[in-house]
């Protein structure tokens, strides 16, 4: 469609056939639905494409119960959905991480347990070796570092790319996104899978994210730290409310 075929907003036929209207912002397709209007109502809708120079204020009006919302779309598979705001995402973003952290905190307090018979005040360097250590506590302390290795790695592997990995009406959330009515959807209109999800979660936002912190913080002292602060705001002012991870990874986080 040319901008000279470019509507008005206003109510139209819903091109989806889920309900008998639909309405177009001027833009896009919004989520705002109505029933046929009776007699007398607002004024019959008019086929997209037509009668694009009218005046908005000669558009049929809104129904009553319907209220058009002004967030942003995105056109995904054929379908118009509303984009999630921020503040959804930064939530459930830390309802997630409250929940890896319970998950990992059974290996934290083994770690514990293994090293609560050692007595750090004792331990000095010299020489550039550890002195006041048994071999013993050594490797307890190895055994604790371990363990909280690969506890992260199993709850990284698992939690937030296996939920988001369900099918069906949950596709795509975290238990944080289902929380807080949002979900993560792939540019291509296909299911949220394990691996694009461990992508997404998993390799870009712990392990390429942790490392910019860490290269960073450790040139600039908080260089790292703003980097990653800058990728986590930027749906603040994108027009697409996309965060790093979403560029890198082609998806959207969108509103049911």
């Amino acid at each position: 469609m040319s901008d000279d075929e470019t509507p008005a907003p206003g109510w139209y036929t819903d091109p989806r056939g889920e309900a008998p209207l639909r309405w177009w912002n001027g833009r896009g397709w919004t989520e705002q639905t109505a029933a046929s209007p009776s007699a007398g109502a607002f004024a019959p809708p008019v086929v997209p494409g037509t009668r694009a120079d009218q005046p908005v204020a000669d558009q049929p009006p809104a129904p009553a119960a319907a209220v058009v919302s002004a967030a942003p779309t995105v056109v995904i598979a054929g379908q118009v959905r509303l984009l999630s705001a921020w503040w959804p995402r930064a939530g459930a973003y830390i309802i997630d991480a409250l929940i890896s952290f319970a998950f990992t905190l059974p290996f934290i307090i083994l770690a514990i347990v293994l090293v609560a018979g050692i007595d750090f005040a004792s331990i000095k360097v010299v020489d550039n070796q550890l002195k006041g250590i048994s071999t013993e506590d050594q490797a307890a302390v190895g055994g604790a570092l371990l363990l909280l290795f690969f506890g992260s790695l199993l709850v990284g592997f698992t939690y937030q790319p296996i939920t988001m990995a369900r099918k069906g009406e949950q596709n795509g959330r975290t238990w944080g996104m289902q929380l807080l009515g949002i979900r993560v959807l792939r540019e291509n209109g296909g299911p949220m899978t394990y691996g694009p999800a461990l992508v997404r979660q998993f390799l870009v936002m712990g392990l390429l994210y942790g490392v910019i912190a860490g290269v960073g913080n450790s040139f600039t002292i908080i260089g790292g730290t703003v980097a990653i602060a800058l990728a986590y705001l930027w749906p603040l002012w994108d027009k697409e409310n996309r965060a790093l991870q979403d560029f890198i990874c082609s998806t959207h986080v969108v509103r049911d």
